[in-house]
């Protein structure tokens, strides 16, 4: 197809990233969260909708004022955090976390230099930001420990740290140790899966961006047939748009139809199980009743002593008693009215 590169990477490449509406309206809120200064900010959304390639655009969008640090793998003591953040801003180098002087600092050291770096932001009128991703791996003790983390700051709010996870992140926040200190949380972000107006738009752009001529595109009815097999989850998107451009290209399609995509999704065991037909749920009611009686067949074989028996002995039991029938009145009979005299 004459690409540059692979136009559905699930890399997060800044220049694939497809600025939706619904996309840039979250990206504007993560924006203006951090720029109001608001302490803690919370992102959630499913795996694969976007968030850490978002997180870099609204990084590139900060201004010279706003220093950030991002932290892809959350999985660690504090002091690791704390150390990743002063690297960072330039307060430390690697050889200093590793072997240097803060190779061995404890927890109280580290944010003490953490506090001083930031206090000396103040004059100049600058702050700094922690982006932590994969935040609802996140223990209940760990996210404590980062919401006291945003106390560095002082009354000036100079440290800003946003959370970056999946929706059970809420969950483990909204629990009784947690909902005191992060219940006030106002700037809270949901970056949900791409709508279905905007899946023609998505696969254009990445497919503009890596270099495909105008004669290379998804037809409608693959484009349709993508938005109803990923439900708009950018990842699942990539994965099923390359299977299906690998598999037009083996077969020299100039364009992806919906036969190719179809093809790409039940390679890549996409396509969910089809419910069943109605001939065959009555299929399946019509067996189940004649196991039913086979099975009351069977029993029936097995104690049909006990059931001979019992049939003996119904069979023997006299009738009850019929009850007695009530008198009922005698009807009702008009007298007879004596002729008038003429």
């Amino acid at each position: 197809y004459g690409l540059r590169e692979p136009p559905f990477s699930i890399d997060a490449d800044p220049r694939f990233i497809y600025h939706g509406q619904s996309y840039d309206r979250v990206a504007q809120q993560v924006l203006d969260a951090i720029r109001q200064r608001d302490g803690i900010a919370i992102l959630t959304g499913e795996a694969g909708v976007g968030k850490r390639a978002l997180c870099r655009v609204v990084v590139e969008q900060l201004d010279h004022r706003t220093l950030a640090s991002f932290v892809a793998d959350p999985l660690v003591t504090p002091e690791m955090l704390i150390r990743k953040a002063l690297v960072d801003f330039g307060v430390a180098s690697t050889a200093d976390i590793r072997t240097g002087r803060l190779s061995k600092a404890s927890r109280e050291d580290l944010k003490s230099a953490l506090q001083d770096f930031l206090f000396s932001l103040a004059p100049i009128g600058a702050f700094a930001v922690i982006i932590v991703d994969e935040a609802h791996t996140l223990s209940q003790d760990q996210l404590a420990e980062i919401r006291a983390l945003v106390e560095t700051g002082g009354e000036e709010q100079l440290l800003q740290i946003l959370l970056v996870g999946e929706p059970p992140l809420l969950r483990t926040l909204s629990r009784s140790s947690l909902r005191e200190t992060f219940g006030r949380v106002s700037a809270r972000a949901v970056l949900g899966p791409l709508p279905e107006d905007e899946i023609s738009g998505y696969v254009a752009h990445r497919l503009h961006v890596a270099g495909a001529g105008p004669r290379l595109e998804f037809q409608p009815a693959a484009i349709a047939r993508l938005y109803e097999l990923t439900r708009g989850n950018p990842r699942l998107i990539n994965v099923l748009a390359d299977g299906a451009l690998e598999r037009g290209h083996l077969q020299r399609a100039k364009t992806v139809t919906g036969s190719l995509l179809e093809a790409a999704a039940r390679e890549l065991d996409l396509i969910p199980p089809s419910p069943p037909s109605v001939l065959r749920r009555i299929a399946t009611v019509v067996l189940f009743l004649l196991l039913v009686l086979a099975g009351a067949a069977a029993g029936t074989y097995v104690f049909r002593s006990q059931v001979a028996a019992l049939i003996r002995q119904w069979q023997a039991e006299p009738a009850a008693p019929a009850p007695p029938r009530p008198e009922l009145p005698a009807a009702y009979q008009p007298i007879p009215l004596p002729e008038r005299v003429q």
